[in-house]
């Protein structure tokens, strides 16, 4: 995922042996509010069949919709946690995870100097 890449390329893209999935875009929340969208409107977060991903193989691809993001339960939940203790909208290791997949990409791949 890049969003400063000179080509721009599937937001997603996992490959396996008997399978694939790939998924362009971004996700249409942001996009949503500066249009005037609210997080209360029944159809908020929801992407177009025209966004969707694909999965399968070339030539057997099936269109899957994604799953609607909400920044206002991400928001809520973390607001519960810092003010009263409640469960962290995000498991703590996975935060640790990504960290660590961005440190070890940065080691092994340094900033070359333009």
């Amino acid at each position: 995922m890049n969003a400063v890449a000179a080509q721009v390329g599937p937001r997603f893209h996992v490959l396996g042996s008997q399978s694939a999935y790939t998924k362009w875009g971004l996700d249409p929340q942001e996009a949503a509010l500066k249009s005037g969208a609210r997080p209360t409107d029944p159809r908020f977060g929801e992407q177009p069949e025209s966004s969707w991903g694909h999965l399968g193989v070339d030539g057997s691809l099936r269109a899957v919709p994604g799953l609607s993001g909400s920044y206002a339960t991400f928001y809520r939940l973390l607001a519960d946690a810092l003010l009263r203790g409640g469960p962290l909208p995000v498991d703590v290791r996975d935060a640790a995870s990504v960290i660590a997949t961005i440190e070890a990409i940065h080691r092994d791949f340094p900033a070359r100097s333009a």
